[in-house]
């Protein structure tokens, strides 16, 4: 259950030799969570949270009731917690997916690593890309639905191939049209029309909880995507998001 903290490339080097084994030994064990479910009340000053299993996600509710998706949480990413000093006020944090969390000691996990500051490094780093993939959001929010859903899509396949769960054209998505709506800030009907246009321009297919992309450098240009801001920003020689083998 452990691979995924253990292929996070910002994780890499002597960070992640002390990393990987300890967060197992200073953890309690994993909890199973519910598709749907708000975990925003385990996270803490005193703890981290990480995402072993599933899909969980950044989003604020909206004073009409909506809901906006900010940033998405894949395994072996911190869910919250990470950085105890700077919590986010009014967001929550919520699974999309049925998922596996594990709640880990900031301090247990630093201290038997014998104080390794690059460990600290590495959920610095993480919390950077984090603010990188939000501001790549924002700015494609002026941007039409069906090239912010591909963009969302591209990132989606990189981030997942990082960690071994996608292939060279596709992914498994256990997430619903709404969820996807509320990444963009449309309706969830207008989702479904942007989903059959995509579909029509034979871009991508999601159907069966997967996802198809036949012709991926086609997607990309049609997203104008480029994965610069999945790269570390602390060091161009770190790159944040490669292939396992890459």
């Amino acid at each position: 259950m452990y691979h995924c903290l253990s292929r996070r490339p910002e994780q890499r080097g002597s960070a992640h030799d002390g990393w990987s084994h300890t967060v197992p030994q200073a953890s309690q064990r994993p909890l199973s969570v519910p598709a749907r479910t708000e975990i925003s009340e385990i996270c803490g000053a005193e703890s981290i949270v990480v995402l072993l299993e599933g899909m969980a996600c950044l989003y604020r509710l909206l004073p009409n009731g909506s809901r906006r998706i900010l940033s998405l949480i894949l395994p072996g990413e911190f869910c919250c917690g990470h950085l105890p000093d700077a919590r986010p006020l009014g967001y929550a944090i919520g699974t999309l997916t049925a998922s596996s969390i594990l709640r880990v000691s900031p301090w247990s996990t630093v201290q038997p690593a014998g104080g390794n500051p690059k460990i600290l490094d590495a959920l610095r780093c993480h919390t950077l890309l984090k603010m990188n993939m939000m501001q790549e959001w924002l700015c494609n929010t002026g941007r039409g639905s069906d090239k912010q859903m591909a963009h969302i899509f591209c990132e989606l396949l990189v981030r997942l191939q990082a960690i071994g769960l996608a292939d060279a054209n596709g992914f498994d998505l256990d997430i619903t049209q709404a969820d996807l709506a509320d990444m963009i800030g449309i309706s969830p009907v207008h989702a479904n029309r942007v989903l059959k246009l995509l579909s029509r321009k034979k871009l991508l297919e999601w159907r069966s909880r997967r996802v198809d992309i036949p012709d991926v450098p086609r997607l990309k240009a049609f997203a104008a995507f480029s994965p610069h801001y999945l790269t570390s920003p602390s060091s161009a020689a770190l790159p944040c998001w490669t292939s396992p083998g890459g």
